[in-house]
């Protein structure tokens, strides 16, 4: 979730959000056809982006950027996982986990300590304030998704969960074959 994600419109590059907030949704009927698939598509880069931005805001009220939000919940969740560990769960690059495992250690929020089995790896925990932190950042994740899934039931949540999955499956194979 960290970055401006871009879409091709022709030889201009166009923010996703403009185009999720400014697109009407009448089409010129001289457009190409799209896939019944594009509205759905749309929608779910619309939520994604919508999301992003509350989570956003509501964690800048406690001091937190996205990022650092969660490095931390995926502590509370997987305490003493590695940099790699949570790169991997964190949504974040390996390249950019260090520097934030750094700048966390520093506020007091984690701290690090040697792996028994690997000398080359540092286990990640969360100190006192840290949990805290987490906990609070977590109550926030939980109302913005408790909202955002209000109107659905718990069988449309887990047949959204399995096209998703689905979906996801797809893409990892495009990104795989290339």
């Amino acid at each position: 979730m960290v970055g401006l994600e871009l879409v091709r419109i022709g030889t201009s590059l166009v923010p996703i959000r403009t185009i999720c907030q400014t697109m009407p949704r009448a089409r010129n009927p001289a457009s190409p056809a799209l896939p019944p698939a594009h509205d759905a598509w749309l929608s779910v880069v619309k939520a994604y982006h919508l999301c992003d931005q509350v989570l956003t805001q509501r964690l800048a009220a406690l001091g937190l950027k996205l990022s650092e939000h969660e490095v931390l919940v995926n502590l509370l969740l997987h305490p003493g996982a590695t940099q790699q560990q949570l790169a991997a769960h964190s949504f974040t690059a390996k390249s950019v986990m260090s520097a934030l495992v750094g700048k966390l250690e520093q506020a007091g929020w984690l701290r690090r300590e040697p792996d028994a089995s690997d000398a080359r790896a540092w286990r990640l925990h969360l100190t006192d304030a840290g949990d805290t932190l987490a906990r609070r950042a977590l109550a926030v994740q939980a109302e913005v998704v408790q909202r955002m899934t209000a109107a659905s039931s718990p069988a449309e949540l887990r047949d959204l969960q399995r096209q998703m999955d689905a979906g996801s499956t797809a893409l990892r194979a495009m990104l795989d074959a290339s």
